[in-house]
């Protein structure tokens, strides 16, 4: 098997492994509505970071199989676009509608946490957040255990 094929594989497990430990901690943290401060940083800095992996992954393989991220402003936003397409003769979409929908939700708070510095926490928006994380979690389990057949399939070829 090629070794930058077996390394893409290996880095998409370990970022799959992050976005997984992540959405866990979610998962453990108390309901959100009326929760204190510190709890809401938890969550937030929680699926920042679950997104953040799967972001991570995603860019490996636009930058191994399709030859590089999409580009412009809006890269991130295209990049979740982009791993929902099937590329003939070159790979399978990685990731199915219903996971880039759930994704695109947490892509679009990380945008928002990182651009907001002084706000006060909405614990039903990050209770409905988890939900999403949540609900992403056996959807890109899923759609990248999918992926990896493929990479392990063109890795022997």
């Amino acid at each position: 098997m090629s070794p930058r094929v077996q390394r893409l594989r290996a880095e998409i497990a370990s970022d799959l492994r992050v976005f997984q430990s992540k959405v866990e901690e979610i998962r453990g943290l108390p309901q959100l509505s009326g929760a204190d401060r510190a709890t809401f940083a938890l969550a937030a800095v929680a699926l920042h970071h679950a997104y953040g992996a799967i972001e991570s992954a995603l860019s490996r393989i636009a930058r191994t199989i399709d030859d590089g991220l999409p580009e412009g402003p809006e890269w991130h936003q295209s990049l979740l676009q982009v791993m929902a397409l099937a590329i003939d003769s070159v790979r399978p979409a990685v990731l199915s509608r219903e996971t880039c929908a759930h994704l695109q939700r947490l892509l679009g708070f990380r945008h928002f946490f990182r651009h907001a510095y002084a706000i006060d926490w909405d614990g039903s928006r990050l209770d409905d957040l988890r939900t999403c994380a949540l609900a992403a979690l056996p959807l890109v389990s899923d759609d990248l255990a999918q992926f990896d057949k493929f990479l392990a399939e063109v890795g022997m070829a």
